[in-house]
C-alpha cells in the first residue's frame, strides 16, 4: 500500500509540472528519474527473490545420497 501511495505522489508531482506548463524536457527528466527509481526497486526485489530461491532449493550437488528401499536390508543408493 505504501508503494501505491508513493506512486500517486510521484504522479501528482508530474501532473503539477504539466499544469504549471514546465518545459517538456524537465517533465521528461522527472519521469525518467521516477522510472529509474521504480526499476531499481524491481531489480533489488528480483535479486532478493533469486537469492531466496537459491537458499530454499538445494542444487543437485547439495542433495544427500539416501538409500533407496529395494527390499528389506538393502543398502543400494541411487
Amino acid at each position: 500500500m505504501i508503494e501505491v501511495l508513493k506512486m500517486i505522489d510521484d504522479l501528482n508531482e508530474i501532473k503539477k509540472m504539466v499544469d504549471d506548463q514546465k518545459p517538456r524536457y524537465l517533465i521528461v527528466e522527472k519521469c525518467n528519474e521516477k522510472i529509474a527509481g521504480y526499476q531499481n526497486e524491481v531489480d533489488e526485489f528480483e535479486k532478493w527473490a533469486e537469492n531466496e530461491s537459491k537458499n530454499e532449493q538445494p542444487g543437485v550437488e547439495d542433495q544427500y545420497e539416501m538409500p533407496f528401499p529395494e527390499g528389506y536390508g538393502s543398502i543400494k543408493t541411487h
